[in-house]
């Protein structure tokens, strides 16, 4: 009997709490609804104008302050993995039949 809901309709187990679709246990990827929170917020921002004075107001304001973004940036793309290898193969690697996409951002 332990095994049993206590109340009727009470669901078992934190797997069920899960998947009951209710929301309260998403956390990462499968968070919709703060990624709409941020999706809503990040269009409200951009709408609202603000975009220009965010980005001169992030600006380096001095060398020191350029070369520490520099150095940031340079340490960011150190732990970088690099673009998908996918995107850049050649083409004599494509069999003569596939189908050919476009690559992101590329027209053909």
């Amino acid at each position: 009997m332990r095994n049993q809901p206590s109340k009727p309709g009470q669901q078992q187990g934190r797997a069920q709490d899960d998947r009951s679709g209710s929301g309260k246990n998403v956390h990462g990827e499968g968070n919709y609804a703060a990624s709409k929170q941020y999706n809503d917020a990040t269009r409200d921002f951009v709408q609202s104008g603000r975009v220009e004075k965010a980005a001169k107001d992030a600006a380096p304001t001095s060398d020191a302050d350029a070369l520490q973004m520099q150095a940031a940036e340079a340490e960011g793309k150190r732990h970088a993995k690099g673009e998908d290898p996918a995107l850049n193969r050649k083409s004599d690697t494509i069999a003569p039949d596939a189908a050919r996409t476009p690559k992101p951002g590329g027209e053909e």
